[in-house]
């Protein structure tokens, strides 16, 4: 890592020199917080200058995500740099094995806090004001350092402004403290948040950079708490976290769609249902599959749609600085490198494997969707929907950072762990009311009265409680009766569990569920995360089983590719270590 001392970048960096004149601010020079930030508008402005600041982290993150994990693989175009972090022994000057970017980030983090800080003490917010600005900062800060600990596996922990050269000396002098101390660290910073809602009443969200919705540009706080309980083994925590969002309507609207996030499926499709599927009653013809799945990330970022699936994504627009990096990592056409792609072994092994309900096999979240054939080469699509090769100069994209079915993964990721692995059963493969259907005679009547539960009048407890009852006779709809699973809404076979010798169901299922979070989620910067969130769970539960299984998963893609595996064999070794 480059020394701390070159990352001291002040809270002067203004919405208007990244994205036009959104906040009526007026261009100051960078100077001390204390003397910076006087009015609301130098507040937001803060704001959104350090969001632009953290827009720089999207391609670092989503290489170091991806790319030691199974899914992504180098091309014979990428940089030895690429090829450094493929084969995990990145040199000094590597700069994905940089931790400077982010701790720029942090370090912005700080300094802005500060200046709240002194803001409220001042009266210059109140308390309202300072409740959510306050809030959205020192969460996008934790979310930092969880990146940091997951990739480096160590972090300087640093809560106070850099506001001299001594200041940053002092820092250097500080000891990197691990995962197993970094995590309560983050959690008690979240716990103690003025507030974890979203904004309410800010200008922040009252604005459209042409046509982006900052509605959904930052940080969504109970999924990153939920997130850090499941990283620390809280697993009761994480639920309620997860459960919590998922219970938020938008519109604070008691009705049978209050459910936002829902991850349903319809038999005639629609621009709100993000699914494959075929033609009603013609299943088994090809010619009649569809796949709007694809839709989330192919529909232009204003598509309102969008937002019963993307809940926190970041739009690079050509016109505005920073630009967008992802169209040269991936794209074989235009201003592409193509760099990076799609491993063989996910390609062929994973989603080309996978047996639909009718019995076709791959799973279409993969083919033209997540990944595509141009020119005779995989490419990696999700990020290229947005980019025309007709007009290379024009580099927009999105980063996708969360969305309803990762929730929905990780909520089931902790109620298993909690001992309700029939409802981890039921999200991954095709939802409650098919787990959860109760009495011949009430499906002979198609009253679905499907609540979860033990058994019949038996429901299980918040929050763990889900309603997707749909009753003609009272007429009632619940919020849940549309969600058919995460393979359901994709048309896939259940996975049922079959433990291996000495494996508990629990033990099984989370391994199903990190599988299904691969085909799901491939290439949006979770898989590694992911990985190794299981594998440190692992080798707590058993000595080394953690990197034997990372051995077992990873390495098929390194058989695949020719390429040797990195030496994973404990735990030390799996994070990024150069000089620093």
């Amino acid at each position: 890592m480059k020394s701390i001392k070159n990352v001291i970048i002040f809270g002067g960096l203004f919405a208007c020199t990244l994205f036009g004149s959104c906040v009526d601010a007026e261009l100051e020079s960078v100077v001390e917080y204390k003397n910076h930030y006087k009015t609301l508008d130098d507040a937001n402005s803060a704001i959104l200058g350090l969001y632009g600041k953290f827009m720089g982290l999207a391609e670092q993150t989503i290489v170091l995500g991806e790319l030691r994990a199974d899914l992504m693989d180098v091309t014979d175009n990428a940089s030895i740099e690429l090829q450094e972090i493929n084969a995990n022994t990145p040199s000094s000057g590597n700069k994905y094995a940089d931790m400077t970017n982010y701790y720029s980030v942090i370090q912005n983090c700080n300094d802005i806090l500060a200046g709240f800080e002194d803001m409220l003490a001042n009266n210059r917010l109140t308390q309202e004001e300072y409740s959510e600005l306050y809030s959205d900062v020192a969460a996008l800060r934790c979310w930092t350092y969880l990146q940091v600990g997951m990739y480096f596996g160590k972090a300087v922990y640093v809560t106070e402004p850099t506001v001299s050269v001594e200041d940053a000396s002092k820092l250097e002098q500080l000891p990197k403290i691990g995962l197993d101390e970094l995590l309560p660290r983050l959690i008690e910073c979240m716990e103690n948040l003025p507030t974890l809602e979203d904004y309410l009443n800010s200008d922040l969200i009252k604005y459209k950079l042409d046509t982006y919705d900052l509605k959904r540009f930052f940080v969504n706080k109970r999924i990153l708490l939920g997130d850090l309980y499941l990283w620390n083994g809280n697993y009761r925590e994480a639920a309620v976290q997860y459960r919590k969002f998922l219970s938020t309507d938008e519109n604070k609207a008691s009705t049978a769609n209050a459910v936002r996030y829902r991850c349903g499926s319809y038999s005639t499709g629609g621009d709100t249902y993000f699914q494959v599927f075929y033609e009603r009653y013609m299943d088994g013809d090809m010619n009649s599959y569809k796949n709007t799945w694809l839709n989330m990330f192919a529909f232009p970022a204003d598509k309102s749609a969008l937002w019963s699936e993307l809940i926190w994504t970041i739009s690079y627009d050509p016109a505005f600085e920073p630009y967008y990096p992802l169209i040269e990592l991936f794209a074989n056409e235009g201003k592409g490198k193509y760099e990076l792609m799609p491993s063989a072994y996910a390609v062929t092994d994973l989603w080309e494997k996978e047996e639909q309900k009718n019995g076709a096999e791959f799973d279409g979240r993969g083919r033209d969707s997540s990944y595509k054939l141009v020119n005779g080469e995989y490419v990696v699509q999700k990020y290229l929907y947005d980019y025309d090769p007709a007009k290379p100069y024009e580099k927009k994209g999105r980063w996708f950072l969360n969305r309803a079915a990762q929730v929905l993964l990780r909520y089931a990721e902790a109620v298993n762990r909690c001992g309700y692995t029939k409802l981890a059963y039921s999200i991954l493969n095709e939802g409650f009311k098919t787990t959860y259907r109760y009495t011949p005679e009430s499906e002979a009547k198609r009253e679905w009265d499907c609540v979860t539960s033990y058994e019949y009048g038996q429901p299980y407890p918040e929050p763990f409680y889900f309603d997707a009852r749909s009753i003609d006779a009272p007429y009632y709809r619940s919020p849940w009766r549309e969600f058919t699973g995460i393979r359901g809404r994709v048309s896939l076979k259940a996975k049922e569990m079959e433990p291996e010798a000495g494996e508990t169901d629990v033990q099984c299922m989370e391994k199903l569920l990190i599988e299904e979070s691969a085909l799901e989620l491939a290439f949006e910067g979770h898989r590694w995360g992911d990985l190794i969130r299981v594998a440190r769970r692992m080798n707590k539960e058993k000595a080394g089983s953690g990197s034997e299984y990372l051995k077992e998963v990873i390495g098929r893609k390194y058989e695949r590719s020719g390429l040797s595996m990195p030496d994973f064999s404990s735990e030390e070794k799996w994070y990024l270590n150069v000089s620093k």
